[in-house]
């Protein structure tokens, strides 16, 4: 054996650990602390190598001198012939060699401040290199992986940019947060990370990610962050990555789009192929090439016709262009999102239970603000400044940015109808606009439309004529339908303004009335609306 029974103890715990997700906060740290207390004998005393990362934590900068501690004892014992016996010993090896190698490279992250857009030389890879070849010149082979310092540059690389743009995206310090931040990591590596960089670098792809959560919780956020996380190889002669970081994003919102140009625009046409097709076009699927990513936003939007066709995509990764024969390849990645109880959209007829079963592969869900708030208070001063720094723009004070926070904060905990225990039925966009409110009136108040017209003086007398005002609205409508009075399109757009009228918003009148939302706006009228709103 290579190891001693300690020492493969904590070759195999480091193992674990350097390929933990880095969102398990808990688990990490106590991992870390157990091999710090694992003894490993004289081994330990033997001198470190120079170049340690210099912006890290003490204690990991303590565990890596003990692993290259360890590394270089075991490169010694290689070079006299001895080897690893068995896979779990040749996996505690390289696992041991992976985290040096990353732990000194990557954990202070400086390539990347040199990626850029893929122009640029990245020169730490060469000191990368140059220190790989230091630890694998033994007379043992390792893993491809191992000996390809291009490939295993470009993996450390995107764990890294991975990492970042997680936190970036996702801010906050709630333990549902947190957690969506560990399911975005398993959406981007899989569970057995150690696998990735030798088999599933280049077929993550395949695995479509289903996002699911309320209105307004940051599904494009959470899109974003994995359709960016991709793998770009390095070019090792060019010292450059091979691909721009940006541009791998495709973002497509379904429910703004009219019906009849979804195809043309998910899959492109060809000349002719109707009215107005003056020439070919592409669409997002082609222009979503190897490596990319498009997002399918509010898929349960989709009528089944388009449902269909969107199945053979995941099914075959084939697609035709509308009024082509000619079958294409697709090459990306599928993203999809929803906040459609899918379950009941399947149960109605509404959505095909195939095309969700090729869907839910991997599936990501979004936490509520309420859930947010009620497991860290804390959080909602950190999330309101945000939105303040974003209101007031880039060349506002920081002691403007803190102004507006403070003021918003404070209206919030004061408000009879706010306060800390408030639900936030419209999640982080209805924060935004509470911020928006308090900085154009100073004032926010968590009413609907009806009672946003009326002052807030007068709201409680004007009950009464609202009641009455909805009363007559509906009767007048009752007594011509009694009456005989009205068109069978005067009777669906009388319908249809009182379902807008009693609903969130066009997507849940769609969905009461089981049509698309454009055929249900077509038909809402303003001045009907008016009069069935009032509660």
């Amino acid at each position: 054996m290579i190891f001693e029974p300690s020492q493969l103890h904590f070759a195999s715990e480091f193992t674990r650990y350097i390929f933990l997700n880095p969102f398990d906060r808990r688990a990490a740290d106590e991992l870390r602390l157990r091999l710090l207390e694992i003894d490993l004998g004289p081994s330990e005393e033997i001198a470190h190598r120079p170049s340690e990362p210099t912006s890290v934590r003490p204690e990991i900068v303590r565990l890596l001198r003990r692993v290259e501690a360890l590394l270089t004892e075991l490169q010694d014992r290689l070079r006299t012939g001895v080897v690893p016996e068995c896979y779990e010993e040749q996996r505690a090896l390289e696992g041991l060699l992976i985290g040096a190698l990353y732990l000194r490279h990557f954990e202070d992250r400086q390539p990347l401040h040199e990626a850029g857009d893929g122009t640029q030389r990245v020169t730490a890879y060469r000191r990368f290199a140059a220190d790989l070849r230091g630890w694998v010149d033994v007379p043992f082979k390792f893993s491809e992986f191992v000996r390809d310092p291009a490939h295993m540059f470009a993996v450390f690389f995107q764990v890294r940019r991975s990492f970042d743009l997680i936190v970036q995206l996702v801010r906050g310090n709630s333990r549902p947060l947190n957690g969506l931040r560990a399911e975005i990591w398993h959406s981007i590596f899989p569970h057995e990370l150690q696998l990735y960089g030798s088999l599933l670098y280049d077929r993550m792809h395949d695995v479509t990610t289903l996002i699911l959560g309320p209105s307004g919780t940051g599904k494009e956020l959470v899109a974003t962050a994995i359709g960016l996380s991709r793998y770009i190889s390095f070019d090792a002669k060019r010292e450059r990555f091979t691909e721009p970081l940006a541009g791998a994003f495709h973002p497509v919102n379904l429910s703004a789009m009219p019906i009849d140009l979804i195809e043309s625009e998910m899959f492109g046409h060809c000349s002719g192929a109707f009215t107005g097709a003056v020439g070919a076009r592409e669409g997002w699927f082609e222009r979503c090439g190897r490596g990319h990513s498009v997002f399918l936003d509010e898929i349960g939007e989709l009528a089944p016709t388009v449902q269909v066709k969107i199945l053979r995509v995941l099914q075959s990764r084939e697609y035709y262009r509308v009024g082509e024969t000619e079958a294409r390849k697709f090459a990306g990645k599928v993203i999809a999102a929803t906040n459609r109880d899918l379950g009941e959209e399947i149960a109605s007829g509404r959505f095909r239970e195939d095309l969700f079963y090729r869907l839910c592969s991997d599936v990501v869900r979004t936490p509520s603000l309420r859930e947010q708030l009620v497991d860290c208070p804390a959080d909602l001063p950190f999330l309101v400044r945000q939105i303040a720094e974003k209101c007031l723009g880039e060349r506002a004070w920081p002691e403007q940015i803190n102004w507006l926070a403070d003021l918003t904060v404070g209206w919030i905990e004061k408000s009879p109808l706010l306060g800390l225990t408030y639900a936030w039925p419209g999640n982080f966009r209805e924060l935004e606009q509470c911020v928006r409110n308090i900085m154009v009136r100073g004032t926010y108040h968590p009413t609907k439309l009806p009672t946003l017209l009326r002052s807030s003086s007068t709201q409680s007398s004007r009950e009464p004529a609202a009641a009455e005002h909805t009363r007559t609205a509906l009767d007048r409508f009752l007594t011509r339908v009694r009456a005989s009075d009205l068109t069978f399109e005067e009777i669906l757009e009388h319908y249809c303004s009182l379902v807008f009228a009693r609903s969130e918003n066009i997507t849940e009148a769609a969905r009461r009335l089981c049509k698309h939302r454009s055929t249900i706006q077509e038909r809402i009228k303003p001045e009907l609306v008016d009069g069935f709103r009032f509660q």
